[in-house]
C-alpha cells in the first residue's frame, strides 16, 4: 500500500469513527439555534445566568432534573402551559432531537 493510500485510509477511518460525534455536534448546534430563536426570551438557555422570566426554569436545570430522552418524548407529545406566558407547543421529532442534543451540552 502506497503512502497516499495509507493516508486516505487513515482519513476515511477517522471520518467513520468521528461521524456520530460530528452528527451529535451538528444536532446540538441546531438545537442551540432553536433555543436562541424560540426559547431565550423567557428561559436562560446557557450554562449560567438567570432566566429573563422568573417563572421559566433555566434550561440547564431541565438538563439536570429530567432524563433527556424522556424530555424528547414530552416535547414531541406536546407541552402544555406551565404559566400564563408559556405557549402550548409540540415539536417535530427532529426538532426535539436537536433541542435535547443541545440540552445534553448543558449537563455538568
Amino acid at each position: 500500500m502506497g503512502a497516499h493510500n495509507r493516508s486516505l485510509g487513515a482519513a476515511l477511518g477517522f471520518c467513520l469513527l468521528a461521524g456520530p460525534a460530528m452528527a451529535q455536534d451538528a444536532s446540538g448546534a441546531r438545537g442551540g439555534a432553536f433555543a436562541r430563536a424560540i426559547c431565550a426570551r423567557c428561559h436562560a438557555i446557557r450554562a449560567r445566568g438567570a432566566s429573563p422570566m422568573r417563572e421559566a426554569p433555566p434550561f440547564r436545570s431541565l438538563a439536570e432534573r429530567f432524563p433527556i430522552d424522556d424530555l424528547a418524548d414530552v416535547l414531541v407529545e406536546g407541552v402544555e402551559r406551565r404559566h400564563p406566558a408559556m405557549p402550548d407547543f409540540r415539536l417535530a421529532p427532529a426538532e426535539a432531537a436537536d433541542l435535547t442534543a443541545y440540552l445534553r451540552t448543558l449537563r455538568r
